[in-house]
C-alpha cells in the first residue's frame, strides 16, 4: 500500500492507487474488485472514501458497478472509455476503418510476439467459441478470443484502443438484430467462424502475413453480414 498524503483528499488518493493497481495488472479487465470493506481495511481509510473513489472510477469508465454483484474492471486506463465516447461522434466508415486496422495489425503482431502460453490460450479460446451452445456463451467466448488476440500482440496501447472501439460488442448486437435461431445463425456465419480459425492457426504457426490477411477477411465478412442485416447501410470500409 502506498503512503497517503494529508494535503490530498482521501478519495482522490484511493482512486489514484486503484488506477495504479489496475494499470499494473493486479486487477485485470473483467476482474471483480474486493468489497468496499476489504479495500477500506487494505488502504486504511473509511468506506465512504472508498465508495467515493469507486464512484469516480465508474464515472471515468474504468469500473462498472453491478447491483448485488460487485464492481468490475472494464478498462485499464481512461483511454478506452475516452475512445468509446469519441467514436459516438465519428462517421461509421471512420470507426470501421480503425477497427479493421487494429485487428489486422494486432493479429500480425500476435503471430510474431505471442508466447507459448498465449498461443495455448488462443487455441483453448477457439475451442470454447466452437463449443458454445447459446448466444450468451458464444458472445462471451468470442469476446475472450478477440481480447486474447490483441493482448498477444504485445502492444498494450493497441489492445486498449481496440477495447475502446467496441468492435466485437457492436458486431454481436448487429449480426442478429432479428433474434434468429442460434443454430441457424451459426450456419449463416460459417465463413466468419472459418476466418476466426484461420486467424488463430496463423498466429500459432507464427505466420504474420497470413494472420493479418485472415484478420482482415474476418472483419470484412462481419461488416458484410452487418450490412446485409441493415439494408439502409453500406459497407463502411468500401472504397
Amino acid at each position: 500500500m502506498s503512503r497517503l498524503h494529508q494535503n490530498v483528499p482521501l478519495a482522490e488518493q484511493v482512486a489514484s492507487q486503484l488506477r495504479r493497481r489496475i494499470a499494473e495488472g493486479e486487477f485485470p479487465v473483467g476482474a471483480r474488485l474486493p468489497t468496499e470493506m476489504a479495500l477500506a481495511a487494505d488502504l486504511g481509510v473509511s468506506r465512504n472514501s472508498v465508495r467515493e473513489a469507486l464512484r469516480s472510477l465508474v464515472h471515468a469508465g474504468l469500473l462498472r458497478a453491478r447491483a448485488g454483484d460487485g464492481t468490475y474492471v472494464t478498462a485499464v486506463s481512461d483511454l478506452a472509455p475516452a475512445v468509446a465516447r469519441r467514436i459516438e461522434l465519428d462517421r461509421a466508415a471512420d470507426v470501421a476503418e480503425v477497427r479493421l486496422l487494429l485487428e489486422r495489425e494486432g493479429a500480425r503482431l500476435a503471430a510474431i510476439r505471442a508466447t507459448t502460453q498465449q498461443r495455448d490460450q488462443l487455441r483453448r479460446a477457439l475451442v470454447d467459441r466452437s463449443a458454445a451452445d447459446d448466444p450468451s456463451a458464444y458472445t462471451k467466448a468470442d469476446l475472450a478470443l478477440h481480447n486474447l488476440l490483441l493482448e498477444a500482440s504485445g502492444n498494450a496501447l493497441l489492445a486498449e484502443l481496440y477495447r475502446g472501439t467496441g468492435g466485437v460488442e457492436d458486431a454481436h448486437r448487429d449480426l442478429n438484430p432479428g433474434g434468429q435461431d442460434f443454430r441457424t445463425l451459426l450456419t449463416a456465419m460459417a465463413d466468419i467462424d472459418a476466418a476466426h480459425v484461420d486467424v488463430v492457426d496463423a498466429v500459432i504457426a507464427g505466420d504474420p502475413e497470413a494472420a493479418a490477411d485472415a484478420a482482415e477477411r474476418m472483419v470484412r465478412l462481419v461488416i458484410a453480414r452487418v450490412t446485409e442485416n441493415n439494408p439502409a447501410g453500406t459497407d463502411p470500409t468500401a472504397r
